[in-house]
């Protein structure tokens, strides 16, 4: 783990770290978003120095971890692990504080794998996730807020701190540890966690120019996306799309019309940024007021996961119980939030616990994880880790062949934002 010398970074210009961050441009940020991707990227804001929130969230790897040889990230102090897969950052801006939708009977939103960010203690469930981090001993480590906030207040940006949040505001230190957190939930709603700048998201915006409907170019229906599908995915990218918006009735036999019943959970449905109560990125392309896809409906299920015993999980280990102790329900233990679908192929391994290596494992998983013999090496595929809870009905028996789980893996590739256009994206009429 690399240690910095606190005056070294001190002196890097405030401009420089908001470049080196990959952010929009520093002359559109406010003066709030601005103190929130200094503190993004700080890595003195740790015990000892070496490790921000990017350090497990970096913009290089979808926000995610940029190790993806363990399935867990290594904390500031070595030899310390997280208890779970580290989630990627981008596009968790729009995930609705947690709540019970009694229409559905499904809770929604909250950030982290168990949704225990709920958003009620700041109001934001971005801003409840980031009071967390700073004082985790097996990730940043500070023994207390004193702490982090007598590094902020000796840092090149205090004075950035107290303009955005008044004079003397460093001084209480119970106040101004919510306002880091505020204001790292405001870096993370700029544009740099909402890009929109995807394969798909060209292939998109061509559709939308060309006259199609908002929900049939989405789902790749109609004169309109059959053309911009020609125009931007290869033939497995086009299967690969069909499959993941198509229902299967989960009998082990793919029959004509069906699919792989993916956008079930990972929805590719469009929102009004109005009904959002907190700010969301709409990327320009779009129609007025309209956010894309982001392959999620912010649930929890249990797919039926199998323990992860690999290093550094421990051999033997009571299951994560994941949502249920977080809502006091035992009927949602074993439930995990549905994570985005966008910047999957960045950010490998899959999973809670991080068992998939690669988004091929984590698919032949949801094909075939009912099917005797189909797991690693031509064996049944270990049982869940929770199977009180699993989900039968939606997965595990899809009747996908070896070449449609690959169809699968390359459309979601075409969701990894920073795809290069031929041509210029044109905006919708």
């Amino acid at each position: 783990m690399r240690r910095l010398n606190r005056s070294a970074l001190w002196a890097v210009p405030l401009a420089a770290l908001w470049i080196a961050g990959g952010a929009i441009a520093q002359n559109t940020a406010t003066p709030l978003e601005e103190l929130g991707g200094l503190l993004y990227f700080d890595e003195n804001l740790s015990e000892p120095s070496g490790q921000a929130c990017a350090s497990c969230h970096d913009p290089k790897t979808g926000f995610d971890d940029p190790d993806s040889n363990l399935p867990v990230s290594e904390g500031v102090i070595p030899g310390r692990f997280g208890g779970r897969n580290s989630p990627i950052s981008a596009y968790a801006m729009y995930a609705p504080i947690l709540h019970f939708d009694a229409e559905e009977g499904l809770w929604v939103g909250g950030q982290f794998w168990d949704g225990r960010a709920t958003g009620e203690v700041l109001g934001d469930p971005l801003a409840d996730q980031a009071l967390g981090p700073f004082l985790n001993p097996v990730e940043m480590n500070n023994p207390d807020k004193d702490h982090v906030i007598v590094d902020v207040a000796i840092s090149a940006y205090a004075g950035l701190f107290e303009q955005v949040w008044g004079a003397n505001a460093l001084n209480n230190v119970k106040k101004a540890y919510d306002q880091v957190a505020l204001s790292i939930a405001a870096f993370e709603r700029t544009q740099l966690f909402g890009q929109f700048s995807s394969k798909y998201d060209a292939y998109l915006a061509y559709c939308l120019a060309n006259g199609g409907g908002m929900d049939d170019c989405a789902k790749g229906n109609g004169k309109a996306a059959n053309k911009a599908m020609k125009r931007y995915f290869n033939q497995k990218e086009r299967r690969g799309m069909a499959l993941f918006m198509g229902e299967n009735d989960n009998d082990g036999k793919l029959t004509a019309g069906e699919g792989a019943m993916c956008s079930a959970c990972h929805v590719a449905d469009w929102t009004a940024a109005a009904d959002y109560t907190l700010p969301v990125q709409v990327p320009d392309w779009a129609p007025a007021g309209m956010v894309p896809p982001v392959f999620t409906d912010f649930t929890f299920d249990n797919l039926g996961v199998p323990q992860n015993t690999e290093y550094p999980f421990p051999a033997v280990a009571p299951p994560d119980l994941g949502l249920g102790p977080i809502v006091g329900d035992p009927d949602e233990n074993g439930k995990f939030k549905v994570m985005p679908v966008r910047n999957s192929g960045l950010s490998a391994p899959y999973a809670h616990n991080g068992l998939f290596k690669s988004l091929k494992d984590i698919v032949h998983f949801y094909n075939t994880r009912d099917v005797p013999g189909a797991g690693p090496g031509g064996a049944d595929w270990l049982p869940p880790e929770y199977p009180a809870t699993v989900n039968h009905d939606e997965l595990g028996n899809l009747g996908l062949s070896d070449a449609d789980e690959g169809a699968l893996v390359e459309f979601m590739r075409t969701l990894d934002d920073g795809y290069k256009s031929p041509g210029r994206v044109p905006r919708s009429r």
